[in-house]
């Protein structure tokens, strides 16, 4: 089975990397926000990380964009590329990446990876300490 990878969150560090991994393998680009899923389906990054050309590239290569999880099923590996914002104490707001782990433990299988590039401090990950 060829590998097919999951992006979740098609921001600043997203967007780019599913580009990058369309070369070379199916790719499904998930992000909750529906707008921008419609635009990058049209060709069109409004962050503009990506030109309209390499949104096109990255359509021609067979990536799909999608605000639905179950979208994902078929992946095997998952890249978690949500922000983790600070608050006006500096402290990391950790509900995008709680909220998109639980996205992703819906969908998830025996074998599969998760990969989250995201700037978080040691244990946030900690299966334990996120879900409880």
């Amino acid at each position: 089975m060829q590998d097919k990878i999951a992006i979740i969150g098609l921001g600043y560090v997203g967007l780019p990397l599913a580009h990058a991994f369309s070369e070379n393998y199916k790719v499904v680009g998930l992000d909750i926000n529906q707008e921008r899923i419609d635009e990058l389906k049209n060709g069109f990054d409004r962050t503009l990380e990506l030109t309209e050309e390499q949104v096109k590239e990255s359509l021609k290569n067979g990536m799909q964009f999608s605000v639905d999880i179950t979208d994902t099923t078929d992946c095997n590996i998952y890249i978690v590329t949500v922000p983790t914002p600070i608050d006006n104490d500096n402290q990391p707001d950790l509900t995008p990446l709680i909220k998109s782990s639980h996205s992703v433990g819906r969908v998830l299988k025996k074998d599969d990876i998760v990969i989250y590039e995201s700037t978080v401090y040691p244990g946030v990950t900690d299966c334990k300490k996120v879900l409880g």
